[in-house]
């Protein structure tokens, strides 16, 4: 397992592996804690369901139902309440991830200060196709990757799409099919400050990722909380990170 302990050493083996393919060959998944399993939300989540099945039939249904007067558009099929629920935390199926390998380190990096982080690299060659997409969503007996119509400023930021899991509480690396496969990447807990501040100056942060009032306020809460970790050679620290 790769130690990512710099942004240089994360694009160097992505150039070497991932980007020799077409984008979306591989995506993109950053855990903050190196525990954390591939299981779905609704597949973690504590209910008093009879079953996980009916817990995750019971909170979609509801949602649906109890939505519609806060939206200015409804959606049209199960997939697009599906990627509506998921974007506004309800428990789904689906797992978010991203075609952007520095987006995922940036997840892996930004909590947990006391733990190693993770970075997910999936080979997923499959998406949902017109007829996956015209059956329900909670009928899969094998994961696809679902681009969502209803596209979010937050999902536009982070080049995000989901991964719709068949299996809710089995890891997805354990529930694949054969033309998929993952690679993981340990990211050292201390490394994570000094990959947050090499992203934050190259403009991978929370109010890039999170382009609203709440990503620019809590940039600006670390922003101010942290300095810069890099010393040039005559031993002069860089400004602050709220200095530059």
């Amino acid at each position: 397992m790769l130690d990512v302990d710099s942004v240089k050493t994360f694009l160097d083996h992505a150039y070497r592996y991932y980007f020799a393919e077409a984008r979306g060959h591989w995506i993109f998944r950053g855990h903050s804690n190196i525990n954390y399993k591939l299981i779905p939300s609704v597949g973690r989540a504590k209910h008093t369901s009879k079953s996980r099945e009916k817990y995750e039939r019971s909170v979609f249904d509801i949602f649906r139902r109890e939505a519609h007067g806060f939206l200015a558009m409804v959606p049209t099929n199960e997939w697009e309440w599906l990627s509506l629920a998921q974007h506004h935390g309800l428990p789904t199926r689906l797992l978010d991830w991203t075609h952007n390998p520095l987006v995922a380190l940036y997840f892996a990096v930004e909590a947990n200060t006391e733990t190693d982080g993770q970075i997910f690299a999936l080979r997923a060659l499959t998406k949902a196709s017109a007829s996956v997409r015209t059956a329900s969503p909670f009928s899969l007996t094998s994961p696809v990757k679902y681009y969502p119509n209803i596209v979010t400023p937050r999902i536009r930021a982070q080049e995000g799409l989901f991964v719709a899991c068949a299996a809710l509480e089995v890891p997805l690396d354990q529930a694949l099919r054969s033309a998929w496969r993952v690679e993981c990447l340990r990211v050292p807990v201390i490394r994570k400050a000094h990959l947050r501040y090499e992203l934050f100056r190259i403009g991978v942060h929370a109010s890039s990722l999170f382009p609203d009032v709440d990503g620019l306020t809590a940039r600006i809460r670390w922003q101010h909380a942290i300095s810069s970790p890099f010393e040039d050679p005559a031993g002069v620290a860089e400004p602050t990170a709220r200095e530059v």
